[in-house]
């Protein structure tokens, strides 16, 4: 296939800017290597006046490329130093310092170790000989080192090594601090313990028991004060923030092997729901920060890495239908999905993701941020001693293990179960053996019409006059005894129970990830290069994908003043063939509740093609005795693997970011960003006939570029006006594009020439209408935007926090298109304002305050009056949308209130966060259908008010802290309220979904003054709160059945919307063995059911057996034959009345569950809680120990990992084991499922190893 010359052009350029990003650092390594040994010890020009010492350390460290490295039992914050502003060399500062602190600085590269000086000590130098300075020491050689010398590596649980760990024998202040590749030297008593403290890792103990010391230390999660990255890419302290984020570290998301981001943020982060919706893998994800804050459009959070901000929208389809929205996962009856966009971010490559929740976080992204963003921080390089390679394996079974249960005791059959108590079966006029059903009396059966699927009745009626159309799973036939009879293939099979029929399309599937990734660095700069391959055999037939990921990511000190970043990702991906999900007629996963019988045997899979390649179609031609199930199985077979789509996409993020220190309080950045993919499907549907032409061709190109540009330019400055008064100021500006272009094509035959798959290859040309032509599609979009940032910080303890953004889209009218909004946080450390963390069991007290705006604008060209072009009898036209352009259109504005409360007790052992939150949204954007006399279909405008309000709660601790065991604890909850205040009156609902629409199935709806996400339908109606029934009669008038009287209108008959969400984390750390379980849950919320709806109906389901088995009262039928089946439908008659005629057993279940009917029946009864508890992630890691692996000499880190995902329920309200997270879509509706793929899990093993 020929790649767009404009994706060649832009890859060309970005390997330009690649090559020069790995060049740089070596010319500019070999221009300065003169200068390199007065980097060492530079000249500074800077004064203190009753500065604290920390404030002093982080203004030398903001005027040097140094960082000091010390263990905050041995700093005493509250001393404050006084030195006349001079130039200095760095030595003779610290000595300085060190005359009026009592502190001893060793110098080390970049890093800066202090500890306490002591009187009487003897202290030493490290073995590599680094200069020591301070009070009274200086550097002595490595021979007058005592005997008693203890050797050590210290590196994390990944293996990178630890540079600055503050290495100190307990009970003295004697120590040190590792170097930049994680190395230390100490002289030691014997016997004695040390102590290693690091920021971000938990205090570690080690007793001496060698010379040599290989020391792993583990990440602290208690942290309250880790470094999360904000809006536009800034980087704060959560101790500085007024607002919610939660961190979650690359590690840590895929630490199960999770087959997209989405799926590796399940359950771990407070207030996110991630859905995963029906499908297999390889599928979009759904994710919802803080409930909806649009009633009908995009309700999802901006995806933004390193900068590049972009829509997790899902990858277009059309399919040969007649729209793309044909095959729209956000819909909730019929789609097929082939991903969005965090399915192709390489999860391997990130280094950690800051969620933004809620308009306050994201403030400063304006329109595409005003429902949450998700930053992601993609991996860089690290500054070590040559170059550093990691290799990461894994391999996962996908098992499908979660099937519906159904009755394995009746077969095949409609009409027969109404006629008699000896059910049986049809006499071949042939052979004169019984013989399968038919499906109908049109069929071509040449069989009694009560042995049909859908037939006539003993009363002169029809069974969908009074059952609807029920399907040909229909199975209130014959009990399944095991006789033999001829099967409708023509061969003679026995009539048995099918156990495992519902398996027969499924299969193991399996997952394999490889990544290899090379980093380095050096105080010129760092950088990383990795590729991952990853390949998915799907766990059904003739589907798969393979994904291959390059990365670089490259950081250049070019100066002192000017550092350079660029990154950039390329992605290619491919995808065979997608399944087609809920009511499509060849889905399996609908036939398994419509069209499969308890009795099915898979026999098309090896009828379904002639040797010739030929179609071999399930008619009476080639099956005399006709096929029994109709269009749901006949075609299944052959378009599964005949009828091919394959998915190409090509995908390349790249980023270039320059930061400058233009004066000492005067900071620039600029960067530029690009996302350009293109998304090429072709679909070869294979003739049907031998000749070959009767075939299909499908060709469908999507390119979407995105350009980000952004500025910002930072003034800052310590101790303004008043001592600790700190601020900072950030004025910025940023500018969006986004082109998009599509192309679709079909070509639906008959062919030309034979098995040529072109457009153009159609042998009546002629006769091709306007909707068989090309189509092509475009539209840009541009927002540009100006915005502010003030941060005020007081004693370290007072934050502040406002900004400003103002926005110009051009999705919006010239009177409307620009829009300003505000926020502003405060946050208030109340532990150190009044020095409550010295009590000894409050370790940390904060609370906050935030309130911000935002606003969402409009679709591209929704505002004006666009033009189809197209061709009628072979002259040109021209036409309209049949949609109103709103020429009033304003943005839709958020407006959020946020409070919280975070603190830690007992040495932050035990800590929680809590926050609260309200969010308005108004003059919502919706489009709603108008009378075709208006001379539109839709009109939109902007109306309604939609409110969030809810709490967070995340709670961490240690359990148990033992030398060799440790035992850690998060939960996280998380509880929202989502409802339509106002819908402007004229509007009494709006339609968000449906499933075979309001008078055939279900639907949700938003209403004013209810929650978002209410399931409409048909209910049963009450008198004196008892159902009301009604008898059927025949035409003499007598009583054949008895059936629930509807209302006349649907009703809200649940709401989907959950109570409370959550995650439970345990790891459990005992010497080299790690073991790490996530459960998570949702309680509350309701589902309707349209797979138990049809099983029921169609007496698939076990609960439809209990009559049929004699539990049931006697009764009898209209041949005279008795049995204790009958039953009474409990319920009284409009007079109130109760009921008490025994009917057949089949109007307790066909004539009240359908899935689709044209027939009102009560739909609640297919409305259930839909409460789970999921053992989500189970993980079992072996750390080979360092001393072992560093003997091999080039082995750094080796680890080995059992791995489990989805494993099982351990609680599901739901019956008949119906999939909890089988929901149809990804879009708003979120409470409709309808032929739900069975629950997967996946088992599996890892390898990390650094070399």
């Amino acid at each position: 296939m020929t790649k767009d010359s404009t994706f060649l052009s832009l890859v060309k350029q970005y390997c330009k800017l690649l090559t020069l990003a790995m060049l740089l650092p070596m010319v500019t390594k070999a221009a300065n290597a003169d200068e390199q040994p007065s980097n060492s010890n530079p000249s500074l020009t800077v004064g203190f006046n009753k500065t604290p010492i920390i404030t002093a350390f982080g203004q030398i460290e903001s005027l040097t490329d140094k960082k000091f490295c010390y263990s905050k039992e041995d700093i005493d914050a509250r001393k404050a130093i006084t030195l006349e502003k001079r130039k200095r060399k760095l030595s003779d500062l610290l000595d300085k310092i060190g005359e009026q602190t009592s502190l001893v600085f060793a110098t080390m590269d970049n890093n800066i170790a202090v500890k306490p000086f002591e009187e009487n000590s003897t202290t030493k130098p490290a073995a590599n000989n680094i200069p020591l300075v301070g009070t009274g020491f200086d550097a002595v050689s490595i021979a007058t080192v005592v005997e008693n010398i203890v050797k050590g590596h210290v590196s994390a649980s990944n293996g990178d090594p630890l540079p600055g760990v503050t290495v100190k024998i307990k009970g003295t202040s004697k120590g040190t601090a590792t170097d930049v590749l994680g190395n230390f030297t100490l002289d030691v008593p014997a016997g004695s313990t040390l102590q290693l403290s690091f920021v971000g890792y938990l205090q570690q103990e080690v007793t001496v028991t060698s010379n040599n010391l290989v020391i792993t230390m583990q990440e602290d999660t208690r942290q309250m004060n880790e470094v999360v990255v904000t809006a536009l890419g800034i980087k704060k302290e959560t101790k500085k923030l007024g607002y919610a984020v939660q961190k979650v570290s690359g590690e840590d998301m895929i630490k199960a092997n999770p087959p997209s981001i989405g799926a590796g943020l399940m359950g771990k982060v407070a207030g996110l729901n991630v859905s995963a919706p029906n499908g297999v893998e390889g599928s979009s994800m759904r994710l919802v920060i803080r409930g909806n804050t649009s009633i009908s459009r995009n309700n999802q959070p901006l995806i933004v890495i390193d900068g590049i901000p972009l829509d997790n929208d899902m990858n277009s389809f059309k399919g040969g239908s007649e729209k793309s929205s044909d095959n729209d996962p956000t819909k909730a009856d019929a789609y097929q999905d082939w991903g969005s966009v965090l399915n192709f971010i390489n999860q391997d490559d990130v280094e950690d993701m800051s969620i933004l929740k809620g308009p306050t976080a994201a403030a400063l992204y304006g329109a595409r941020g005003s429902n949450g963003v998700i930053m992601i921080t993609m991996k860089k390089g690290k500054k070590r001693q040559g170059l550093g390679v990691d290799y990461n394996f894994s391999y996962r079974v996908n098992n499908p293990y979660r099937y519906q249960d159904m009755q394995n005791e009746y077969g095949y059959g409609g009409a027969v179960g109404l006629y008699s108590a000896n059910k049986g079966f049809a006499i071949d006029a042939a052979s004169g053996k019984p013989r399968y059903g038919a499906e109908a009396t049109w069929s071509g059966a040449n069989i009694d019409g009560q042995y049909t699927s859908q037939g006539p009745t003993p009363w002169g009626n029809n069974t969908w006059d009074l059952f609807s159309w029920y399907g040909t799973a229909a199975s209130w036939g014959p009990k399944l005894d095991g006789r033999e009879i001829l099967w409708w293939d023509g061969t003679v099979r026995k009539w048995d129970p099918q156990p495992d029929n519902l398996k027969a399309f499924f299969k193991n599937g399996h997952t394999t990830t490889h990544n290899v990734s090379v980093n380095g660095g050096s105080d010129l700069g760092t950088m990383r290069l990795s590729y991952t391959r990853v390949g998915n055999e799907a766990i059904i037939p003739n589907s798969n994908y393979s994904q291959n990921t390059v990365n670089f990511a490259g950081n250049m000190n070019v100066s002192k003043r000017l550092k350079a970043e660029i990154t950039a990702s390329y992605t290619d991906y491919d995808r065979l063939n997608s399944p087609q999900v809920g009511n499509y007629n060849s889905a399996w996963t609908k036939f398994m509740v419509y069209g499969m019988s308890r009795d099915y045997k898979p026999l098309e899979q090896g009828l379904y093609q002639f040797p010739n390649g030929s179609q071999r179609k399930f008619d009476l031609g080639n099956f005399p005795m006709s096929y029994p199930y109709g269009s749901y199985g006949s075609d299944i077979y052959w378009n599964t693997y005949q009828n091919n789509t394959t998915l190409q996409r090509n995908q390349l993020i790249g980023n270039v970011k320059l930061s400058a220190e233009i004066t000492p309080w005067l900071d620039v950045v600029g960067r530029a960003g690009i996302d350009y993919n293109t998304n090429d499907f072709e679909s070869k549907f294979r003739p049907v006939d031998s000749g070959g032409v009767d075939g299909k061709y499908g060709h469908e190109l999507y390119r979407n570029t995105t350009q980000n540009y952004e500025f910002l330019a930072t003034a800052h400055k310590n101790d303004m006006l008043t001592k600790g008064l700190n601020l900072s100021f950030t004025a910025g500006a940023s500018s969006l594009n986004t082109d998009n272009y599509a192309m679709q094509g079909w070509n639906k035959g008959p062919f030309a020439t034979p098995f040529i798959y072109t457009l153009k290859n159609v042998k009546n040309i002629a006769q091709l209408t306007d909707k068989d032509l090309t189509n092509e599609y475009r539209y840009e979009k541009k927002l540009n935007s100006l915005y502010g940032l003030l941060d005020l910080s007081y004693k370290n303890y007072l934050f502040l926090t406002v900004t400003g953004r103002n926005d110009w889209s051009s999705t919006l009218p010239s009177n409307s298109n620009s829009y300003f909004y505000p926020s502003a946080s405060l946050g208030f450390v109340f532990s150190d304002a009044f020095k409550m963390n010295t009590n000894g069991w409050l370790s940390f007290g904060k609370v906050r305050l935030a309130v911000a705006g935002s606003a969402n604008d409009g679709k591209p060209y929704e505002t004006i009056y666009t033009y189809d072009a197209s061709v009628f009898g072979g002259q040109s036209t021209r036409s309209i949308k049949d949609v109103l352009p709103p020429s009033a259109l304003k943005p839709q504005r958020s407006t959020a209130y946020e409070a919280g409360l975070q603190m830690a007790f007992f040495k932050n052992r035990l800590s929680f966060d809590f926050s609260y939150y309200n969010i308005k949204s108004t003059d919502q954007i919706i489009d709603i259908n108008v009378a075709p006399s208006t001379g539109v279909s839709k009109v939109i405008f902007n109306t309604g008010k939609l409110q969030n309000k809810g709490f967070e709660m995340i709670v961490r601790g240690r359990a148990v802290e033992k030398r060799d065991f440790s035992w850690d604890v998060a939960l996280n909850l998380a509880h929202n309220q989502n409802k339509l205040i106002d819908l402007g009156g004229d509007v009494p609902f709006y339609e968000i979904g449906n499933l075979f629409g309001a008078e055939n199935g279900v639907v949700m709806r938003v209403a004013e003054g209810q929650n978002y996400g209410v399931i409409y339908g048909y209910d049963y109606t009450y008198k004196d709160g008892k159902r009301v029934v009604e008898d059927v009669k025949d035409a003499s008038g007598n009583i054949i059945g008895t059936r629930y009287v509807t209302g006349k209108e649907v009703v809200p008959i649940g709401n989907a919307t959950p109570k409370l969400t959550g995650g439970l984390t345990n790891t459990f750390n005992y010497k080299g063995f790690s073991l790490y379980t996530l459960v998570d849950f949702k309680y509350g919320g309701e589902i309707y059911s349209g797979s138990y709806a049809a099983a029921m109906g169609n007496g698939l389901a076990p609960a439809t057996v209990k009559e049929r088995n004699g539990g049931g009262l006697p009764y009898t039928y209209p041949d005279g034959t008795t049995a204790n089946d009958g039953v009474i439908i409990e319920g009284v008659y409009a007079d109130g009345k109760p009921n008490t005629t025994v009917v057949n057993n089949m109007w307790k279940y066909a004539a009240a569950y359908a899935a689709w009917s044209n027939i009102r029946i009560p739909r609640s009864n297919s409305v259930f809680e839909n409460t789970w508890v999921k053992m989500r992630e189970v993980t079992l890691t072996y750390q080979i120990p360092a001393s072992v692996i560093r003997r091999t000499g080039f082995i750094n880190n080796l680890s080995v990992s059992v791995i489990g995902r989805d494993l099982f329920y351990i609680y599901s309200s739901l019956p008949d084991r119906l999939n909890p997270e089988g929901v149809n879509g990804i879009g708003n509706a979120q409470g409709i499922e309808f032929g739900a793929f069975p629950g997967t899990r996946s088992y599996g093993a890892s390898i990390k190893a650094s070399f």
